[in-house]
């Protein structure tokens, strides 16, 4: 007897479906995490869903969506061709449901020269099924409500500034240093690894919106950090900052002045009018998971990572 997998490709009227489905699962975890938003809409995403190019699987069971699931293939200056997928870009009814949308899913992305997957769950419970599928969790999603300043005051000898391109140097070595706080030696990059690097920091210090925040003490640069709003994305609040690349120079830590700079952003982004706050870390800095969690801010989502067979 021929067993028929119930897993095919997506169709454009596949699309209700889905945004059924992802409309609920999105409700339920914002129930359990006030921090996590439930503003959906299906029109958009049932659109987007619909003309969208990246393959998509759902398991159907005699007409019935059981689950879904899809991914976008891109190409990283460090880790080579991954796929990517998205709080929305999954949902199934049990366990089994999720094998066999990985089963067809995984085989594809192989073809498509694809050495990993990576997905946003839900941090806590909707972790575990992905885990006990050879996922291992990266890195962490986490957001706090700014619901009011910090009084707080600079030593007379520290000065904050907004970095500009004059900077440059300053960013490639503080970024040397997040790199190795993630376990990547910069030593080991290649040379289209470093270009790579460099350009998109060119881009941070030149867009308007990013603000590259730089702590002088005795006038040599001692931490550093980059905040810009961040665009609509599934679960977060519209009117979120963004908080990222917080690195203090060896030779400053242990004196408060991470805890210092982000008193000093939390206050700018209230003034701004933004009402949450998101930053991510690497589950292996230690010193970043201590310090979010010491800041109030709570994981919403965490991204795991499975290697592909190709």
């Amino acid at each position: 007897m021929v067993l028929v997998s119930p897993v095919r490709r997506g169709v454009k009227s596949d699309a209700p479906a889905i945004a059924q489905r992802v409309a609920e699962e999105l409700a339920r975890d914002a129930s359990i995490e006030p921090l996590v938003s439930d503003e959906f809409s299906r029109e958009e995403f049932e659109f987007a869903l619909a003309h969208s190019s990246n393959p998509m699987w759902v398991e159907d069971s005699h007409g019935l969506i059981r689950g879904h699931l899809s991914g976008t293939t891109f190409d990283d200056s460090l880790y080579g061709r991954q796929t990517w997928t998205g709080p929305d870009g999954y949902s199934y009814e049990v366990p089994d449901v999720l094998d066999n949308l990985c089963e067809r899913a995984h085989h594809t992305w192989s073809e498509l020269g694809s050495n990993a997957h990576l997905v946003w769950a839900f941090a806590g419970t909707g972790t575990q099924d992905w885990i006990e599928r050879d996922y291992r969790v990266v890195s962490v999603r986490g957001a706090k409500v700014l619901d009011g300043a910090v009084d707080f005051t600079w030593p007379t000898e520290h000065r904050v500034r907004r970095g500009t391109l004059d900077d440059l140097a300053t960013a490639l070595a503080f970024d040397n240093l997040i790199d190795l706080a993630q376990g990547v030696d910069p030593e080991t990059l290649t040379h289209e690894q470093l270009t790579a690097n460099r350009a998109d920091l060119v881009n941070l210090l030149d867009d308007p919106e990013c603000h590259y925040y730089l702590v002088d003490v005795e006038g040599q640069p001692a931490a550093q950090c980059v905040t810009f709003p961040l665009p609509e994305l599934r679960g977060n609040f519209k009117n979120t900052l963004h908080i990222g690349s917080l690195a203090v120079s060896p030779d400053c830590r242990r004196q408060g002045l991470a805890t210092m700079l982000m008193h000093e952003v939390v206050n700018a982004a209230i003034r701004q009018g933004h009402g949450y706050a998101e930053v991510r870390w690497h589950i292996d800095n230690e010193p970043a998971t201590s310090l979010w969690s010491s800041l109030g801010f709570r994981p919403t989502y965490a991204q795991l990572r499975h290697t592909l067979i190709t």
